[in-house]
């Protein structure tokens, strides 16, 4: 377009300032002419359904400057010999409002500098100091573990790469604790950027670094650092190891006499589990015929502990529903047995007893499942246990079974508690 071969034109506010397209037939009257009344400001509903408009408010001191040396463009290409230093209303066609727009975020970029040169105080003025404002996001890898990102920003006179990763530094120690510089490699890249990032180790490095930071600075990108603290080396581990081991060398010979000291003491054999009948005295054998006779281990241990008699059972869920029937003895057996766990509660020694019972009492009678499930109930809590009565039923689940049911098998009737099992299994074996 020519603007010698454009005739000089005063604006209407129905045709786009900056093209000459009319807002009502949408034909471009740079050269062309229509019959449509430009002079009506276009709104809704009388505007051409083909072109979109915008209303343009245009006030010099407010106005972007690269809007408002478009307008002057416009201004004098078509001839409209507005005064551009006054306010005035302008309506632009869709396309070229968002001409202005691009262009308006373009010079925005452009006029970010990052990197600000300024003179030294000094009369030489051939001497210019480097000034750089970092934003970074910092990332640190320890031991395949990665923390959460932090944002850091700090500003550098003259840049290096010993002053940049001395300030890095100290962001890391606030994070991880004191570190030395040859416990981490740096590198960077963008955080949209996938990979380990490019090395940053040393000047040259560096001055590449500083190239794309300003690169991703401009395209409006996030520079990220990425710390990984190195792993300690094996042979350092064997030295730390070694050090150890020197230091500890008095404590280690005063274990080694220790043990030496102890093997020449002569063994003391372990009691048997089963206490040998040549091994009781008059006392404990009578004691064990009596236990025997009363053909009840719980009872028998609670008349020892003096929390119950023959008379008296004793007050337990387990026992009263083993005992629906009041069990008697003889008066005679009464007396000896009570003249027998009074002489005990003279010494310490239960353990005897408790031994001797355990192996020679006979075993209790077997319970209907419907009984054992109810004094479960009675001694770990209401409905348990109970609940599972049901299935186990269903299953001709016996007592018996209840201790050599798996794990898997359990949990297919529904018994997923661990302990509700362990503890079916273990008041089971009191009937084998």
């Amino acid at each position: 377009m020519s603007s010698v071969s454009i005739s000089p034109r005063n604006y209407q506010i129905g045709v786009c300032f900056i093209c000459q397209l009319c807002m009502y037939c949408g034909i471009n009257l740079s050269f062309d002419n229509c019959n449509c009344n430009k002079d009506i400001k276009p709104i809704k509903n009388n505007h051409s359904k083909v072109v979109y408009f915008r209303n343009l408010i245009y006030k010099p001191e407010q106005v972007h400057e690269k809007t408002k040396n478009t307008l002057l463009h416009s201004n004098q290409t078509y001839g409209y010999k507005l005064d551009i230093k006054l306010p005035h209303n302008f309506t632009l066609c869709s396309a070229c409002n968002s001409q202005i727009n691009r262009d308006v975020k373009a010079a925005e970029k452009e006029q970010k500098n990052i990197i600000v040169i300024s003179l030294s105080p000094t009369d030489d003025t051939s001497f210019q100091q480097l000034q750089i404002e970092f934003r970074l996001r910092l990332s640190i890898k320890k031991n395949k573990q990665l923390f959460p990102s932090i944002i850091i920003s700090f500003t550098l006179e003259d840049p290096n790469f010993v002053n940049f990763r001395n300030k890095l530094e100290m962001y890391i120690c606030e994070q991880v604790g004191l570190i030395y510089q040859n416990e981490y490699n740096l590198a960077y890249k963008s955080s949209t950027e996938s990979g380990a990032g490019t090395l940053l180790d040393n000047e040259d490095a560096f001055s590449e670094f500083i190239k794309d930071y300003q690169t991703m600075i401009l395209g409006n990108k996030k520079v990220m650092v990425i710390v990984t603290l190195k792993e300690l080396s094996k042979k350092h581990s064997h030295q730390d190891e070694v050090s150890e081991q020197e230091e500890s060398n008095d404590e280690l010979e005063n274990r080694t006499h220790f043990h030496q000291k102890t093997k020449s003491l002569p063994k003391k054999r372990a009691k048997n589990h089963i206490p040998k009948e040549s091994n009781l005295d008059e006392n404990e054998m009578l004691v064990g015929s009596y236990v025997i006779k009363l053909n009840d281990n719980l009872w028998a241990k609670e008349i020892v502990n003096k929390n119950a008699d023959l008379d008296i059972p004793p007050n337990h869920a387990l026992f009263s529903m083993m005992h629906s029937v009041k069990v008697t003895r003889k008066s005679s057996l009464s007396d000896e047995f009570t003249q027998i766990s009074r002489s005990l509660s003279l010494t310490s020694d239960h353990s005897l007893l408790s031994q001797i019972s355990d192996y020679n009492l006979p075993k209790k009678v077997a319970l209907n499942m419907k009984d054992f499930i109810g004094g479960l109930d009675k001694e770990f809590g209401d409905d348990k246990f109970t609940c599972y009565l049901p299935i186990f039923e269903e299953q001709e689940i016996r007592v018996s079974h209840l201790i050599t049911l798996s794990d898997s098998e359990y949990i297919l009737m529904d018994v997923t508690i661990i302990g509700r099992r362990q503890t079916l299994r273990n008041e089971a074996k009191k009937y084998e």
